[in-house]
């Protein structure tokens, strides 16, 4: 009797098992009974862009269409599949590194999964972007290190992949990636010895297309962090006159970029507006980090940060700040990367006024021992300016 029960249970559970693995097997199928493939995508556009194609068509008349897609080659990805419902009659195919004629297959799909048969079009992109950038970009020697620029003309994701050789004998290895899609590029590398060096610099996008290599033989210039401790203010007669209760030597006081305090002049100055720093020791310069004024919810490009501004140098500056005594070294303009417009703030935007906003005196300057700022133009469009902290590097005397 319990044996009969036992096999009763057994067949009931197999049972059961049975019906839900046929359900689950139906749930996992296509959404709808098969009503036979939809007829093919008819009339292809092809407008040929810079890296990719963007296409348009006309559907097949199905009411049971639900979308379009294309399946084509790329890049060192392999396949690349582009989907677009049937709302729309457009799609774009991208992620080409080349100038080449690409097949590209375009498949019409039911609510089934039915695909219909392929259309094969050609597409021939334009010029990628990495390689427009890598064709006007420009490396040479800076204060301790290389410089990098180049214009991004569509404002493109890319990495470029800066290398050096460490032993003279073609055995390169990777200094920092710059991870980038500003459209004006100039980033430096910093911390390299100050001896003759190849370097390599290609650039590649997320697809994996990559440009040809630059390369070059560089010597970085000496430099080096000034001592702070060294700077002491000089208070010329038409020297700027700083406000709420903050002063020049907050500028260099060491406490790194902060909401307040932060050095702050007479928004009302009617007037471009300087201040004079003794460095202490005659220098020959090399460039210079301006940390701005964070305002409330991280905007750095804002009210009285500088925007436009010139620097000068002397080594024997008159009391009454006569100019005729300074040297203008530089004039000096703060650039959005973004470029977007006042009050607009990308993550790029802040990530480098974070930072320091930093510039470069040109070569084979003399030594000097006092500098000056003349603000011309903070981000609000007023002379008033606030500063959050300063450093300077350069080659003491």
């Amino acid at each position: 009797m319990t044996r009969h029960i036992i096999k009763h249970i057994s067949a009931i559970t197999l049972t059961a098992i049975l019906i839900s693995s046929c359900k689950e097997e139906k749930m996992h199928g296509p959404i709808e009974q098969s009503k036979g493939a939809p007829g093919e995508v008819s009339h292809v556009q092809i407008q040929n862009n810079n890296g990719y194609a963007e296409i348009s068509y006309v559907l097949p008349d199905n009411p049971d269409l639900a979308y379009v897609k294309a399946v084509y080659e790329v890049g060192k990805n392999g396949k690349r599949e582009i989907k677009a419902s049937y709302y729309t009659n457009r799609m774009i195919l991208d992620g080409f590194g080349d100038t080449l004629e690409h097949k590209v297959q375009l498949y019409a799909v039911n609510r089934g999964e039915e695909v219909s048969k392929p259309v094969t079009i050609t597409i021939q992109p334009l010029v990628a972007p990495i390689t427009l950038t890598f064709r006007n970009m420009k490396v040479v020697a800076t204060f301790g290190g290389i410089n990098i620029q180049a214009i991004n003309k569509f404002r493109y994701p890319m990495v470029i992949m800066p290398l050096r050789d460490t032993t003279g004998k073609g055995a390169y290895s990777n200094l920092d990636n710059i991870y980038t899609e500003d459209s004006i590029i100039n980033r430096n590398i910093r911390g390299l010895d100050t001896v003759a060096t190849k370097f390599a610099i290609a650039i590649r996008d997320r697809f994996l297309n990559y440009t040809d290599t630059l390369y070059a033989t560089l010597k970085p210039i000496f430099e080096q962090m000034l001592d702070r401790l060294n700077f002491s203010t000089v208070k010329l007669a038409n020297d700027a006159v700083f406000v709420y209760s903050t002063n020049q030597e907050m500028m260099w006081d060491g406490r790194g970029a902060s909401r307040w305090p932060s050095a702050f002049t007479d928004e009302s100055a009617g007037g471009p507006v300087s201040f004079t720093i003794n460095l202490g020791k005659s220098t020959i310069l090399s460039r210079f980090k301006i940390f701005p004024y964070e305002e409330i919810g991280s905007n750095f490009y804002i009210r009285g940060n500088p925007h436009l501004f010139e620097v000068y140098g002397s080594n024997n500056p008159t009391p009454d700040g006569n100019w005729a005594s300074w040297t203008k070294l530089r004039d000096c303009e703060v650039i959005k990367p973004s470029g977007q417009a006042y009050g607009t703030e990308t993550t790029s935007d802040r990530e480098l006024a974070i930072a320091g906003w930093e510039f470069d005196f040109p070569p084979g300057l003399p030594p000097y021992k006092y500098i000056r700022f003349r603000m011309l133009r903070s981000w609000q469009g007023h002379y008033g300016f606030s500063i959050s902290q300063l450093k300077i590097w350069g080659a003491s005397m």
